[in-house]
């Protein structure tokens, strides 16, 4: 006699992968190729960096095959209180993590594990990323690159032309550590900075400004805002990293028709300005990632005043 099963306990999970998003294991169980297809996407290469306990995550994919939903455009409504975290689509895309145990579970249509880049971006991505932000990592809306394993962070808003120039100091001989995000350890001997140096992405407009990325295999993707992404292992000769030691602060400052110079400013103000891109997290965690930021104290930090990409990788290889 067959189980009265009305929460779904019983959902058969046959499909497991292991994963290494940001270099931490992740196990996800799933029913759905399509879900192992966006995590691939998303974290297969990765490599292992860190021990630490799994995140744990499973998806069930069940439902009417159909359309992706008009509301998907907008992403997923994100909510949390306490340990709990919401992701909302609709009534039957959805997923819940409990960030103090690093478990998340999903459940989607088939419209929407079907669309890989959306799935991986706003629901596996969004829970693994949740889930090392709550325990083990401090995130930085900065750009990164290094020489000899010192760390660069770019800083800058959306638009301040964060990738731009890390495009142009890897072409440069710099070493490609992310374009827009980066990650502080928050534990360890030393301050550590990961980021995602498999992919870059771009705004359609930028080939306009770097007209060689027009040769470069890509990737259109429309998530969040219209981009393309290109893989890295895809360029002859540039130099990647999945992690450094933070040496420099550097604030973008855009601007027309002004040379490019590098002004020196407190590093306090440099961290404050990294403060405001850090999204609000319960009081506990908060605390822990304002401390983390402290541990760049012994960073000089800049304001480089530019509007020529070129001047603007001439002034930060005079720092190295």
């Amino acid at each position: 006699m067959s189980q009265f099963d009305p929460l779904g306990y019983g959902e058969p999970l046959p499909l497991e992968e292991r994963y290494y998003p940001a270099g931490f294991p992740l196990v996800l169980r799933t029913n759905s190729e399509d879900i192992l297809a966006a995590a691939q996407h998303g974290w297969g290469e990765f490599c292992p960096l860190f021990e630490t306990p799994p995140i744990e995550l499973r998806v069930v994919v069940q439902g009417e095959v159909g359309e992706l939903p008009a509301r998907a455009a907008g992403g997923p409504s994100y909510r949390a209180q306490g340990h709990l975290l919401t992701f909302v689509l609709g009534p039957d895309d959805f997923a819940v993590c409990d960030l103090d145990r690093s478990f998340c579970f999903a459940c989607l249509t088939p419209a929407v594990a079907r669309d890989h880049l959306y799935a991986s971006f706003h629901f596996l991505d969004a829970m693994a990323y949740s889930c090392l932000a709550h325990r083990y990592v401090t995130p930085i809306h900065a750009a990164c690159v290094a020489s000899r394993g010192r760390g660069i962070l770019l800083v800058g808003d959306s638009g301040a032309g964060k990738s731009s120039l890390a495009w142009a100091c890897a072409r440069a001989g710099l070493t490609y550590v992310g374009d827009d995000s980066a990650w502080l350890l928050r534990n360890g001997d030393e301050p550590s900075l990961i980021g995602k140096p498999q992919r870059m992405r771009f705004r359609p407009e930028t080939v306009d400004i770097l007209p060689e990325l027009r040769r470069v295999p890509w990737l259109e993707t429309v998530v969040g805002k219209r981009s393309f992404e290109i893989r890295t292992a895809d360029i002859p000769g540039l130099e990647t990293a999945p992690r450094c030691r933070p040496w420099k602060l550097v604030l973008l400052a855009r601007r027309p028709n002004v040379p490019a110079e590098l002004v020196p400013i407190r590093a306090e103000e440099a961290r404050q300005r990294l403060t405001r891109g850090l999204p609000l997290w319960e009081p506990g965690v908060w605390a822990e990632q304002q401390a983390s930021l402290q541990r760049l104290g012994d960073c000089e930090a800049f304001e480089l005043r530019y509007s020529s990409l070129a001047e603007a990788v001439d002034q930060i290889r005079k720092l190295v």
